[in-house]
């Protein structure tokens, strides 16, 4: 500035301090509280700053930093398991994602029987034959007109329905539950695995038939037409894991034993007290995760040693134990057994 200048300025400040007492100048309000969006004109987070740091990339964005209410969503969101809100320049994801692994439909079974004729006969009659009520998903299966009532120690069902055709076994699918209000210590089974397993009595309007064993709690399991089992890559006989449910309920289910083949329908099979639990009603889909298992195969007669170490996984899954069953148990196996109260001797 030349000297003419700098005397101008003087004469100015010393009018405005004659005139006013002080030179007027921005005061910095007191420190307050802000609420989401309603952050005070002087903080820096509320500042377009794009004549500063403007936006180098198109459609960047200009702010310097999110303003407050964004902030705000985004660490709530990350709070409580969440995507956060879209942010300046950003954007936000799903708050719930996809399943994971190769999705199937889900089928809820009910209890039912599969029976053979001798003891269809003897609860329905000479020569009856099971009649069709309706088609279920599997080829050719139907369920019968024909119901009966299953009677336990502690209590009975009524009108537990017959899964036709006929079959060379009798098998009763129950879940824990109707366990528990029958008296039953069922174990979990693959379907056609009933030696040593519950029995129990079934009545029907001409008789009424004792089975020693037959009542299991079945295993979950995987339906898988020709063209899927292709498709997913899985053979008869793996077992997969299967993640179902959705939220807080989801949950992941091991050892779910695949049944392939031109008589199968794709879906999954869990009975009422797993879909419960999960959530699940029929139809939703549930996905198959994680790498196939083999299940062991078995050769003639023979049996597995169960030793004393094996017989807690038993417990786990709530399967007995008991002599003439498919296991032979070690002297120290059958006392642990019965300690953990699932020897049926």
């Amino acid at each position: 500035m030349t000297n003419e200048e700098l005397q101008e300025l003087a004469r100015r400040i010393a009018g405005i301090i004659e005139n006013r007492g002080w030179v007027p100048a921005p005061v910095r309000p007191p420190a307050s509280r802000p609420s989401a969006g309603d952050l005070p004109a002087w903080a820096g987070a509320s500042q377009d700053l794009g004549d500063v740091a403007p936006g180098k990339a198109s459609g960047a964005s200009t702010r310097h930093r999110p303003a407050y209410h964004a902030v705000t969503a985004a660490s709530r969101g990350a709070a409580a398991g969440r995507a956060p809100s879209p942010l300046p320049g950003g954007t936000g994801g799903p708050t719930t994602g996809p399943l994971r692994g190769m999705e199937v439909p889900v089928a809820i079974s009910n209890r039912h029987i599969h029976i053979c004729r001798e003891k269809f006969e003897t609860l329905f009659g000479v020569d009856a034959s099971p009649d069709l009520d309706r088609a279920i998903s599997q080829p050719g299966q139907f369920a019968a007109k024909q119901k009966v009532r299953v009677v336990g120690p502690r209590g009975s069902i009524e009108g537990v329905r017959i899964v036709g055709p006929l079959r060379d076994h009798t098998q009763v699918e129950l879940a824990a539950s109707d366990c528990r209000k029958l008296g039953i210590a069922a174990p979990v089974r693959d379907s056609g695995v009933v030696q040593g397993s519950a029995g129990l009595k079934l009545e029907g309007p001409a008789g009424s038939v004792e089975l020693s064993h037959g009542a299991i709690i079945a295993a979950g399991h995987l339906h898988l037409s020709p063209k899927d089992s292709e498709r997913l890559g899985l053979k008869d006989g793996q077992r997969v894991d299967i993640l179902a449910g959705k939220g807080a309920r989801s949950a992941t289910l091991h050892g779910f034993l695949v049944r392939c083949g031109p008589t199968h329908s794709t879906e999954v099979h869990v009975d009422t007290d797993e879909a419960h639990a999960l959530g699940l009603s029929t139809g939703d889909m549930v996905a198959v995760v994680g790498k196939p298992s083999k299940t062991p195969q078995k050769k003639g007669n023979r049996r597995d040693l169960v030793t004393e170490r094996d017989v807690s996984a038993f417990a786990s899954r709530g399967e007995q134990l008991t002599d003439g069953g498919r296991y032979i148990l070690t002297p120290a196996a059958r006392d642990r057994a019965k300690a953990l109260g699932i020897w049926r001797g």
